[in-house]
């Protein structure tokens, strides 16, 4: 019995090195591909594909290879600075989550593998369970281990910045794609943009056969019908065929182009 168990770990070492070894290809497993989020909702993730291993830097005294471990992460902006409370729940409560907290105002967010200086909070405790960051928290940073508790205290975040949170599902040696809720609540800060949508700046294409829109706040792609029924012309009765963005990132877009059935005359619309 002592030799199958001893075979059985190793296994899970080889099954562990290999999920390391496989690139991240998954939208949203990537900081130049994060998932913009705000306040006002929770959001899930139904299963964590295997990925990762790049060493995150921190500030840990330990031998622990810090890496993100079949990774999310999510982007937000401060628009009321002040403190961010979030929570998040594995599916699987015995699941280990670890978190890391980086601002990336005028960086590339693939600055945070070799930058430690842009990280703003974090918490590796060796713990399974539902982690974040809330008032309960005694310190901003918690390394790895079992002597760390699963809440780090709440960061304060600046008006204006940019924010980066990755969410790492250590399962090296338990093999796991549970995945989780995340919710930001209980601080002072809000990562939500009140701004009421609404057009910026509207430019038609010479035929006429198109107008460009520039929107005054990034919008979710999804929301876009591509029939061009969420758009008209006042002093036309011409109906639109199509509408697609220009700029989605996969996620959020600004700007959107719409194509009529027929040309508009000249005129003022």
């Amino acid at each position: 019995m002592k030799r199958l168990g001893t075979i059985f770990f190793f296994c899970f070492m080889i099954w562990g090195e290999l999920a390391l070894a496989q690139p991240c290809t998954t939208i949203g497993q990537t900081p130049s591909t994060a998932f913009p989020v705000c306040g006002t909702d929770t959001f899930s993730q139904s299963t964590v594909p295997y990925c990762g291993g790049t060493s995150i830097p921190n500030k840990c005294n330990s031998t622990a290879d810090f890496v993100d471990m079949n990774p999310f992460w999510y982007k937000f902006t401060c628009f009321t600075g002040g403190t961010l409370g979030f929570v998040v729940t594995p599916n699987d409560l015995a699941d280990d989550y670890d978190w890391q907290l980086f601002d990336v105002t005028n960086r590339d967010p693939n600055e945070v593998f070799i930058d430690p200086t842009m990280t703003v909070s974090y918490n590796w405790s060796g713990r399974s369970g539902i982690t974040g960051a809330s008032s309960a928290g005694t310190s901003l940073f918690n390394c790895d281990g079992q002597a760390y508790p699963l809440f780090s205290s709440m960061p304060v975040l600046i008006k204006g910045h940019n924010y980066l949170l990755l969410l790492s599902h250590f399962t090296k040696f338990s093999p796991s794609q549970n995945g989780y809720k995340i919710a930001f609540k209980g601080g002072t800060a809000s990562i939500t943009d009140i701004t009421p949508p609404k057009m910026a700046k509207a430019v038609s294409s010479c035929s006429g056969a198109a107008v460009i829109l520039k929107l005054n706040k990034k919008m979710k792609c999804s929301s876009l019908a591509s029939n061009g029924s969420d758009f008209s012309v006042a002093g036309s009765s011409i109906p639109f065929k199509s509408a697609s963005s220009l700029n989605c990132s996969g996620f959020d877009m600004d700007s959107l182009i719409i194509t009529l059935a027929r040309p508009l005359l000249p005129g003022k619309y």
